[in-house]
């Protein structure tokens, strides 16, 4: 599936929609400010952009440089890994009810910046989850650096403007079977993909 460039963009588009739909502070932001916002989804995710495109271009330009087989097993195996434990974390606390932040004030954008920069999660994803996805992009060409951000990017937007558009039109209700679901489906997504990355990795060494 990853061999071929649109295999991989429709990987990417699956594991970044897994991490958007499990319910963190990225979500919260977008629940908290959807009530009275149907843009709030949009705003959020320029916040996070401006936090995560030139990661994205920093792992992947570095990266270019020194790309080894080696380096490649070890970052799928660590990475898939921590895919598949995120995944039965999610699968774990699905029931859990998502906490909004109410307190939340300032420019929407600047929250979908901080929710995403002060959330150690996000720092783990990029250093292990997404650093498999960048390694692999790496084979494709430099073209596939913004083929990448824009799927990336694009399934956060489509998946915030969703939550707040619903939200503003439904008065702000949320209800914790939806959230539930939404878990359940990232969850399942992650476990699936950490095996495969793990099972590549694995096979590598043999």
């Amino acid at each position: 599936m990853l061999e071929s460039a649109a295999g991989f963009l429709a990987a990417v588009g699956l594991i970044t929609l897994s991490g958007t739909l499990v319910p963190g502070p990225n979500m919260a932001a977008v629940i908290g400010r959807g009530a009275g916002d149907r843009l709030a989804g949009a705003r959020v995710t320029l916040g996070h952009m401006v936090a995560e495109v030139p990661l994205i271009a920093a792992i992947f330009l570095g990266l270019d440089a020194f790309l080894t087989g080696s380096l490649f097993t070890a970052i799928a195996v660590l990475g898939g890994g921590v895919l598949v434990y995120s995944g039965i974390a999610a699968l774990r606390n699905r029931h859990r009810a998502l906490e909004l932040s109410a307190e939340a004030t300032g420019s929407t954008v600047m929250l979908g910046f901080v929710t995403s920069v002060s959330n150690p999660y996000w720092w783990i994803w990029w250093a292990t989850i997404g650093t498999v996805l960048v390694v692999t992009g790496v084979s494709f060409g430099l073209w596939m650096l913004p083929a990448f951000i824009v799927v990336h990017v694009g399934v956060d937007l489509l998946c915030y403007m969703a939550i707040s558009m619903t939200l503003s039109a439904s008065a702000g209700k949320v209800h914790s079977k939806w959230i539930s679901r939404l878990a359940t489906v990232a969850g399942g997504i992650m476990v699936a993909f950490g095996l495969y990355f793990l099972g590549d990795g694995l096979l590598s060494l043999i």
